[in-house]
């Protein structure tokens, strides 16, 4: 069985992250009126692609190592942090605790200490895989909700808000990869990812570009089988 291995979040800056959906899209042949048929029905995936910079220190060069060595080429799953300066976090939603007897302000929210965190985003309704649209709970106490661009994890499959309103609902990018049951915190801060090594070869000549203070770019694709 493959194991998970969990990539500590300081070992990864966010400028040193950059992720996308990979689409591979299939072509069709031209219509009639000559116009491209490209069909693409579920086929984007995941990819982060992580620069390792040259001012790593040497404790950190061997951290980094002794991961890329417990990855075992593409056979083992990454549990990455995904790093984003603007995520859903703390600051657009910090914690918020009522009164000793449980009821909140007027306005329904409560005592807000970002120091314990960031407010939990639940779903209050069931989404089945395949789909790509989902509802959260924003009382109790009151909360903003996702913005668009947002991202949240689910068992560690990442997705990004594409559309939204203030009442809760969410589309999101791509579709359910698993169903997602009503009352799960959605992961924001961070979103975690899991996948593996693009190819086998991802951590070939570590030590050599390292040692040499030039940086180096590892990169991973969704995985899917946990």
């Amino acid at each position: 069985m493959p194991e998970i291995i969990d990539w500590p979040c300081n070992l990864i800056r966010a400028l040193d992250v950059s992720y996308f959906i990979q689409w591979t899209s299939r072509e069709a042949g031209a219509n009639l009126a000559g116009v491209p048929q490209i069909l693409t029905p579920n086929m984007g995936v995941w990819r982060v692609d992580i620069t390792i910079p040259r001012d790593f220190d040497g404790t950190r060069v061997k951290e980094f190592e002794a991961l890329v060595s417990e990855m075992r080429g593409r056979y083992n799953v990454a549990n990455l942090c995904i790093c984003d300066p603007y995520k859903y976090g703390s600051r657009v939603s910090p914690k918020q605790f009522p009164f000793a007897d449980g009821t909140w302000f007027s306005d329904g929210t409560g005592f807000a200490d970002p120091t314990q965190g960031t407010e939990s985003i639940v779903t209050t309704a069931p989404v089945a895989a395949g789909d790509n649209q989902l509802y959260v709970e924003l009382t109790n106490p009151v909360r903003p909700s996702f913005r668009l661009g947002d991202m949240f994890s689910v068992n560690g499959f990442l997705y990004r808000v594409v559309r939204r309103n203030a009442a809760g609902w969410v589309k999101f990018e791509p579709s359910a990869r698993a169903p997602i049951p009503a009352g799960t915190v959605l992961q924001t801060n961070p979103p975690r990812f899991r996948g593996r090594f693009l190819d086998d070869m991802q951590g070939q000549r570590t030590r050599q570009y390292l040692k040499w203070g030039q940086s180096i770019t590892v990169s991973f694709i969704e995985a899917f089988d946990r």
